[in-house]
């Protein structure tokens, strides 16, 4: 199993340019730890997760870093134009040596669809749409399209490198399982996600392709040390800020409040920022206790990357927790 590094570039100091040049810096620090990957989120309108754009700093890691592969977790593609998308991706594929992996997603916030005019009822729509426009105007030199929402004729983008990307969805959806067994894309699983339900998205993939194992990537908070106490306050402190930012939209933009009423929006929050699961699937406790919780998720799922979000309050802690699970930790799993 793989390890990787899950960046939300939290701003625990009010300082938006050292959230991200922090979390760029503990990015080349998991490189020198031998991290196989890093995963960039993607949030809106956010005081505390300050990624709106992930893609830039996916560029600007490609170049900094030497081999640790970089990924998006994830695009939010209703919001994007899949052409211009396109463009950009095939620019950074004439470079990344294959280390970048696209992941995507269809947006879970009302302020969001709001301020970028989607609709929610046809958002995971538009997603795979767009996906599937995206690759063929990465893989095709001429391409006309014509869906329901997206359409282009004799659209040849440059440059073409006739590349392949390596595509996730990050979604536990019926759609998306079958779109990843059908297409050959990788599934992410988020903080939340209890091990039923990873079995469930196992056994319904395997339905779809039972002769292409599932590439699967899942994110956990992590917080490792000797003092078992202080931990706990610590992770729990990190996942009460977290969700009250992720939830604020509700609390801070009141014109927004009756989007929520939305079942759809309704059920991905719940399942996304659900406090009680975060912590009861968080990997927790001394580097024992975690070595522990980790040989228990191999012996039950083929995992191929574990996404690890360090749940700590200071860039210092960051590099501990990391610190520990490098060398008291990933060698014993």
């Amino acid at each position: 199993m793989k390890t990787a590094l899950f960046c939300l570039f939290e701003n625990w100091e009010d300082d938006y340019q050292k959230a991200i040049t922090n979390q760029i810096d503990l990015v080349c620090y998991a490189e020198q730890l031998s991290f196989d990957e890093v995963w960039l989120t993607e949030h809106h309108f956010n005081n505390f997760s300050v990624i709106p754009s992930p893609l830039a700093v996916a560029n600007y890691l490609l170049g900094k870093t030497n081999s640790i592969k970089i990924g998006t977790a994830a695009i939010l593609l209703p919001y994007y134009n899949p052409i211009k998308l396109a463009e950009e991706l095939a620019v950074m594929k004439a470079f990344d040596n294959n280390r970048f992996l696209f992941g995507i997603a269809k947006g879970a916030f009302p302020i969001y669809d709001k301020t970028f005019n989607a609709d929610p009822i046809v958002n995971r729509e538009v997603m795979f749409e767009a996906n599937e426009l995206i690759h063929k105007l990465l893989e095709e030199e001429s391409v006309s399209f014509e869906g329901k929402f997206f359409s282009c004729e004799d659209t040849t983008i440059r440059p073409n490198v006739s590349k392949k990307i390596e595509t996730y969805i990050a979604s536990e959806s019926d759609e998306a399982i079958k779109q990843a067994a059908l297409n050959g894309y990788g599934l992410i699983g988020s903080l939340a996600i209890s091990k039923d339900k990873i079995q469930t998205i196992f056994d319904k993939y395997n339905s779809y392709n039972p002769s292409k194992p599932l590439s699967y990537r899942l994110a956990r908070a992590i917080n490792i040390g000797y003092d078992k106490e202080k931990i706990l306050k610590e992770i729990e402190y990190c996942a009460d800020v977290f969700l009250q930012s992720m939830l604020a939209s509700k609390d801070t933009n009141p014109a927004l409040v009756k989007l929520l009423a939305n079942s759809e929006y309704i059920e991905i929050r719940n399942k996304l920022f659900d406090k009680n699961k975060i912590l009861e699937n968080s990997i927790c406790g001394t580097p024992k206790e975690c070595i522990e919780q980790i040989k228990q998720l191999k012996e039950q799922f083929d995992i191929e990357t574990l996404l690890l979000k360090p749940a700590i309050t200071s860039q210092k802690r960051a590099k501990e927790v990391l610190d520990l699970y490098a060398k008291e930790v990933q060698p014993y799993v």
